[in-house]
């Protein structure tokens, strides 16, 4: 694996060890990517960007990359996880798009690092599904301060699918519960709003008939966003605020130096 920093134990253990039930997870997201994507390019094509080069980060397997790729887009993906990636790849080939999609597994704290060999500057990035917030402010700073540098002028930063404070406010459950083939998910979270701090704990157990048996448990900790502390982290890493929905959260391009 290139551009590896240190790899936290949960984002190992949900990501890595317990990919095979992630990719589950990341399944069912493809049924509501085509209408993401929509809107994604009818906002680009607000902009005048009808294709281009695409960065997906914490791209998992492939579900935007490729249908933007389906759009006429040249995609690239980083994810730190090999099976996501290598279940991108086959997914890119059913789709037809193996030549307009690539993925590369590596740590998006390291960006620029894990792409040096990818020669073209993007158009636009994508950050969807609640992949924000995982590390600390700094880090993800960086994060998005080497994707402005990846990328040209006048670029799309899109955050998409990302819970937030102000979701938070108005909807927040400590308890979920999802199943997904044979597989049971119990999802219990507190949330501390004095430091938008959400812990959680995902239990995994395989259902037999009436009898479940588990499998693993997973603890993780997440900063939750307001917009206000979004756009002021973006705009530190040279991106500006030119549209958003609660929905979507904002889209971003560059800031003039």
């Amino acid at each position: 694996m290139q551009g590896v920093i240190v790899m936290e134990d949960w984002i190992r253990k949900l990501f890595v060890e317990r990919a095979g039930i992630f990719l589950k997870l990341l399944d069912e997201r493809w049924k509501i990517t085509e209408e993401l994507v929509n809107g994604m390019v009818k906002v680009l094509n607000g902009f005048g960007i009808a294709s281009g080069n695409l960065l997906d980060l914490c791209c998992g397997n492939g579900r935007i990359s490729i249908h933007m790729a389906k759009k006429g887009f040249k995609a690239v993906g980083v994810d730190i996880s090999r099976a996501f990636i290598e279940d991108a790849n086959k997914k890119a080939r059913e789709h037809g798009v193996s030549d307009k999609t690539k993925f590369v597994e590596g740590d998006v704290r390291c960006l620029k690092e894990v792409l040096k060999g990818v020669s073209e500057s993007f158009d636009v990035v994508v950050n969807a599904w609640t992949s924000i917030g995982y590390f600390p402010k700094e880090e993800e700073l960086n994060i998005f301060k080497q994707a402005r540098e990846l990328s040209k002028e006048g670029a799309i930063l899109f955050i998409a699918e990302t819970v937030h404070t102000e979701f938070f406010s108005l909807k927040f459950t400590p308890t979920d519960y999802s199943e997904i083939d044979n597989i049971v998910i119990l999802e219990n979270r507190t949330y501390d709003p004095k430091i938008a701090q959400l812990s959680t704990t995902w239990t995994f157990y395989k259902r037999h008939k009436n009898d479940l048996k588990f499998i693993d448990k997973v603890d993780f900790q997440l900063h939750i966003y307001s917009l206000s502390e979004l756009v002021e982290l973006l705009k530190k890493a040279g991106w500006e605020t030119v549209a958003h929905t609660m929905e979507a959260y904002p889209t971003y391009s560059p800031r003039p130096h």
